[in-house]
C-alpha cells in the first residue's frame, strides 16, 4: 500500500494544515516556539516528572472545575486526567489555534477555551457555573510585564475564592510573582522543592489566599517515589535524557540551517 501524501500547495510546499496531523508534539511546539516566543514560553513541553508535580498540587476530588492556563501540546493535561481529575471537570485555556485542535483530538471530553490566560476573567465569563478549585498555569510568566503577572493571579484569586490555590511553575531561581508583593495581592506564597530531573529544572510556586486554610501540607515528593521504584524508575530517567538530548540535537540543527 502506497503511503498517503500530504496536499501540495500551489507554490509546491505542503500546507500548515496537513504538517501539523505529521508532526510530533515537540515538533508542533518548537515550531509555536520559533512562531512565536513570547506566547509559547519555553522551548519545549514540560517533561513528564515536572508535569506530575504539577498534578499532584490539586486535589482532584475538591469541588468545582480545574483551570489549566496553556496547555500547549497537553503534557500537564495528561498528568492532571492521570492524577484522578475527570475530564469533565478540566477546562482548557489556550491561546494558539493549532494546539486548541491538537487538544480536542488528544482528551476528549475536556473543555478547551481559545482566549488569552492574561484576561483571565473575560475569557471564562459565561463558562464557569461554579467557583474553581485550583488553577494551574505553564505560562511563561517572566516573559511577562510584572503587572499582568499580577493582574494573572488578582482575577485567579477572585475566581476562585478563598479555598482555591494558583499553581505555577518556573525555571527561573525566583518566584513570578515577587514575594514582598505577597501582602499587597493578599495571597500566600510556598515555595515547592525543585524538580532537578526536569530538564531544565524546574521549580513550583502555590499561591493562596491570605484569608484561606492556613494549612497546607506539601505534595509527596514525586521524584522520591519513583525512585524507590528504581528499576521503572531508572527506565523513565533514561527516556528523559533521550528526549531531552533529543530536543537539543533539534534545536541546534534548527539553529544552524
Amino acid at each position: 500500500m502506497n503511503a498517503q501524501k500530504s496536499p501540495v500547495s500551489k507554490n509546491g510546499t505542503r500546507s500548515k494544515n496537513s504538517l501539523d496531523a505529521h508532526l510530533g508534539d515537540e515538533a508542533r511546539f518548537i515550531r509555536s516556539w520559533l512562531e512565536n516566543p513570547k506566547i509559547a514560553g519555553a522551548i519545549a513541553p514540560s517533561g513528564r516528572f515536572l508535569a506530575r508535580a504539577l498534578a499532584q498540587c490539586v486535589n482532584p476530588v475538591a469541588p468545582g472545575p480545574i483551570i489549566e492556563l496553556g496547555p500547549g501540546t497537553g503534557p500537564v493535561t495528561q498528568a492532571l486526567l492521570a492524577r484522578g481529575v475527570p475530564a469533565s471537570k478540566l477546562i482548557l485555556v489556550e491561546y494558539e489555534k493549532s494546539f486548541c485542535t491538537l487538544l480536542a483530538r488528544k482528551f476528549p471530553g475536556v473543555k478547551i477555551v481559545r482566549g488569552d490566560a492574561y484576561r483571565l476573567a473575560d475569557t471564562l465569563k459565561g463558562i464557569l457555573t461554579e467557583k474553581p478549585s485550583a488553577v494551574v498555569s505553564s505560562l511563561p510568566l517572566l516573559t511577562a510585564p510584572e503587572h499582568d503577572r499580577l493582574m494573572l493571579v488578582r482575577q485567579a484569586m477572585e475566581l476562585m475564592g478563598e479555598n482555591g490555590r494558583f499553581v505555577q511553575f518556573t525555571y527561573g531561581v525566583k518566584s513570578p510573582v515577587p514575594t514582598h508583593l505577597g501582602d499587597s495581592l493578599h495571597v500566600r506564597i510556598q515555595a515547592l522543592a525543585p524538580i532537578w530531573l526536569n530538564i531544565p529544572p524546574a521549580r513550583i510556586y502555590i499561591y493562596r489566599p491570605a484569608n484561606g486554610p492556613t494549612s497546607f501540607k506539601e505534595p509527596p515528593d514525586v521524584i522520591d517515589e519513583l525512585l524507590r521504584k528504581s528499576r521503572r524508575a531508572a527506565q523513565e530517567i533514561r527516556a528523559e535524557f533521550f528526549e531531552a538530548r533529543a530536543r537539543i540535537v533539534s534545536n541546534g540543527r534548527r539553529a544552524g540551517r
